[in-house]
């Protein structure tokens, strides 16, 4: 008797790709990198480094294979958070302001778990609502990104890495990873 491959689909979010004059990755080559790490499924979703993919790969080193495979390949050192489409399903459910405008309600993907005074940085800053929960930050960013102190320097305040998403791209990549899991 053989042993079930048991494949899990993910998605990988890349930090600061494609935002400006550098950090450029083209998605396609994205995708082709993905299926070199022997990764299936694999889609990306616009151009800001969503990721999906499915792989029977231990969990635990995929953000660091992601990204030595992005430093090796474009030269790039890129933090990469990956979280399980189960993960996601539940994140966006767990939306803190369901009332919130979708482009303006974003998900802070942590790059490991918030230090012990995460609460006291962003009190200190933060005008918005905001919301930790585990290794995701929610903030309602009701006036807008453009004008805000903590947006312009969230990872900094925050004090880990992170990756910044509106729930519309959380949602739709939530979404289509359940069509194709």
């Amino acid at each position: 008797m053989t042993a079930e491959v048991v494949m899990t689909r993910y998605a990988s979010f890349l930090r600061g790709v494609n935002l400006g004059p550098s950090n450029k990755i083209a998605m396609p080559a994205l995708r082709a990198m993905a299926e070199r790490l022997g990764y299936s499924d694999v889609r990306t979703y616009i151009n800001s480094g969503n990721l999906l993919f499915s792989t029977d790969a231990d969990r635990a080193g995929l953000g660091l294979d992601i990204r030595r495979a992005i430093e090796a390949e474009f030269g790039l050192s890129i933090d990469v958070a990956v979280r399980t489409a189960e993960e996601l399903r539940a994140i966006v459910a767990s939306n803190p302001y369901p009332g919130g405008d979708p482009s303006r309600v974003t998900v802070a993907f942590l790059i490991g778990l918030p230090p012990a005074d995460a609460e006291q940085r962003l009190a200190a800053v933060a005008d918005e609502p905001y919301t930790i929960a585990g290794s995701e930050v929610w903030v309602n960013y009701t006036g807008g990104q453009a004008g805000s102190k903590l947006a312009a320097q969230f990872s900094r305040i925050m004090g880990a890495s992170s990756t910044v998403r509106n729930l519309r791209t959380v949602s739709r990549v939530a979404q289509m990873l359940q069509e194709t899991g």
